[in-house]
This record gives C-alpha cells, structure tokens and sequence, in this order.
C-alpha cells in the first residue's frame, strides 16, 4: 500500500497539510481495507511461532495493570542456548478468555506487508515506523489514560473498539524520565474534557499526534489494531551532533574555570559562541539533512532468487541532480549547485553515463551491455555506486 491508500479517502496531502502533528483524524475504510496487513490467520501464525517471543516482545494487561510474567511465561530452552522465560500459550489463552489485553510488540519486521506498510509511511514522513499490536476482548480496559511519546496511527484490523480521546495533549513529549515517570494523577488532571468518543471498524484509522490524551475499550468479542508509532528527528538530535562536533574542538574538552564565576561566565560564553559558529556553517545545514533524509528503520530483504542468480536483479538510480562533467580530459560527477566533483576514473566513464541515463535497470542487461569489461569490474564499479548512494537494489 502506498501512503495514499492507507489515508484514503483522504489522501496524503490533505493529511500533511491539516492533521499531521496538528490534530486527530479518524478514517472509515472499507472492511478489507487492511485485511492484508492483519488479521485472525496471520495473527494465530505469528503467535505459533512461539520461540520468537519473550515477555519483552509479548506482555499482557488486565485491568488496566500488567500481567506479572510469572503467570503467563515459563523457562524454556532458549534458541541462543540457556534458559529464557517464555510466553506459555496456555496460559496466555487462559489470561485472554478472562479479558487480558495481548500486547505484541515490534512487529514490523515479522511479515513482508507489514514491513512494506511501515517503508510507504516513513518514505512520506520522513520518521521512524514501528508498529505494536494490541489484543483486546470483553470490554475490559487494558490502559489507563495516557499519551504516547510519538505519533500514532491505530489501524484497526478486527472486532470493534471505542477510543475515547480528550483535549489535552502534551508539548513534544520524548521518550525520557522526564515524561515517562509522570504520575497517573498528573495524566487524569491534564487529559482536559473528552473531544470524541470514536468507534473503530474493521478499515478505520485513527490518528493522534504524540502528546494526545487518550485511552481505548474493546467490545464483547476479540479486537485487534495495530499502532504504528511514528519518532521525528527533533533538537535533540542536533545536540547530539553538537557533542561529537565539541569533542574536537578544544574549548569543548578543556577544564571549566572553578572559584571564579566571571570566569565561567566568559567561558560559557565562548561556548555558546563556537555552538553558534559551528550551527551557522553549511556543513551542519547538510550534515543534519543528511541525517534527516536517512531517519528510517532498515527493512532490508535477502532477495534469495535475485542473490543466487543476479541476472534478476534490478537496480533503482537515485542520482538526483548529480551530472558526469568533463573537463581537461578528467571526468567527474558534480551535484547541482556545488563545485566539488567525485573524479570517475577514465576506465569507468562509459558504465557511469549508462546508469545516469536510467531510471532504473537490471542486472542482465548491465552485463550485456559492458559484456567486455571483466565481471570483477562490474562487480565493483556496481558496489560502488551503491556505496556513494547512487544505486539501490529494488
């Protein structure tokens, strides 16, 4: 699904241009909108595979309280060697049929169409995706109010269930102590009057921004929805850019004056000056875009077919504004808008025109082309395009 299927009808600039990180959105979809994602069959498979799961990956809620571990899990042998304390599938059924709340953990690499979904979200958003599920049944509440230190996209998959969703919202929570360890009596007082009441089908969406009071009840009968968590670069991230950039400047590693509070003033001063020089300089500008641009989880396949035959492979060129220029007899590839160019070596000039005159290719019609050029050149002229960011495996 692309991130105009998941927001449909709505669409995703709609959605960026009035929801995103602004205010909650609920979406009707048909039944099988996500059927393909989720449901019952996949569900039960996932959850037979019993020895990928540990009580980290696999928790469960009664009444609003978690479930010890001790009373859903039991040691048994561990995959790594060892004993680990592991899910007992009966006692999880026993603890469900009473109306416990299933929560399924990081399950965005356990199938290709979840990871596919998380990939079309954070191509568009520009943050990390990872996706909880939740298990719920009998009208029993698994969590009390809260909000969430991310963005949430609940994608309801099975059974019904009513959120119910307050004005209050908190200002760019993080995951930190700091907002973490509020008590309970802080999150009754500060989730404000009730916004909606909204009953999720099969098909909806439900988004709230982090920060979004909010707690959920399942029908009679079994329900399912996912949360696909979504975390931003923030300013944070600059900060911790800032420490490695401090740590080779020697202001940043010298001793603070002691018994002079003149002194360390000045010497604060001087710091925050350098932070601001250090700020001001292109090079952060492109450094904190580059990390901005590669803010995503890797969903990597192994590709067996293509791997073991690589005459099936194809390749994506994401070249951008970068143009193979000549000059004197030298070649270089130049981005657009800069005056620094990546010499090509004169053996490798006709390979790189090639790709740049591609969207995209596959690996058989690259070997036929340069059929003449010695496979271990191929091999490594096409590593180091991928290398330089310019080829990527489809």
């Amino acid at each position: 699904m692309t991130f105009d299927d998941i927001l449909a009808p709505l669409g995703t600039t709609a959605f960026l241009c009035d929801h995103l990180g602004k205010a909650p959105l609920h979406l009707e979809g048909d039944a099988d909108k996500f059927d393909r994602v989720m449901n019952w069959s996949i569900l039960d498979r996932l959850l037979e595979a019993s020895t990928i799961w540990s009580t980290a990956s696999l928790v469960l809620m009664l009444d609003k309280e978690p479930v010890p571990a001790g009373d859903y899990a039991t040691l048994a042998p561990g995959r790594d060697g060892g004993q680990v304390l592991r899910p007992d599938p009966a006692r999880v059924r026993r603890l469900l049929a009473q109306g416990a709340t299933l929560v399924a953990n990081d399950i965005d690499q356990l199938t290709p169409e979840l990871a596919a979904f998380c990939g079309a979200m954070e191509k568009v958003l520009g943050g990390k995706v990872q996706a909880n599920l939740y298990l719920s049944s009998k009208r029993r509440q698994g969590f009390k109010v809260h909000f969430d230190t991310h963005d949430v996209f609940a994608v309801h998959v099975e059974g019904e269930k009513v959120w119910h969703v307050f004005e209050g919202r908190a200002d760019a929570p993080i995951a930190h102590p700091m907002f973490k360890n509020l008590p309970q009596s802080h999150h009754d007082e500060a989730k404000g009057a009730l916004w909606r009441e909204v009953r999720l089908t099969r098909g909806d969406l439900l988004y709230l921004p982090r920060g979004q009071y909010h707690y959920a009840l399942a029908e009679d009968g079994g329900c399912v929805h996912i949360a696909f968590g979504v975390t931003y670069p923030i300013g944070m991230d600059v900060m911790s850019w800032l420490f490695e950039r401090m740590i080779a400047e020697p202001l940043g590693r010298r001793n603070l004056p002691q018994g002079d509070p003149e002194a360390l003033s000045a010497h604060l001063e001087s710091i925050g000056a350098r932070i601001a020089a250090l700020l001001a300089e292109p090079a952060a500008a492109r450094a904190i875009e580059g990390f901005m641009g590669d803010f995503a989880y890797a969903r990597e396949r192994y590709g067996l077919p293509d791997l073991l035959d690589p005459a099936r492979l194809t390749y994506g060129v994401h070249a951008g504004s970068v143009q193979l220029v000549e000059q004197g007899g030298r070649c270089g590839l130049v981005r657009k808008g800069e005056r620094r160019a990546v010499e090509v070596p004169r053996e490798t000039r006709d390979l790189v025109a090639w790709v740049l005159a591609r969207k995209s290719f596959s690996r058989g019609d690259f070997d036929a082309a340069f059929d003449a050029v010695p496979q271990a050149a191929r091999e490594r002229f096409l590593e180091d395009m991928r290398r330089m960011g310019l080829l990527a495996p489809d």
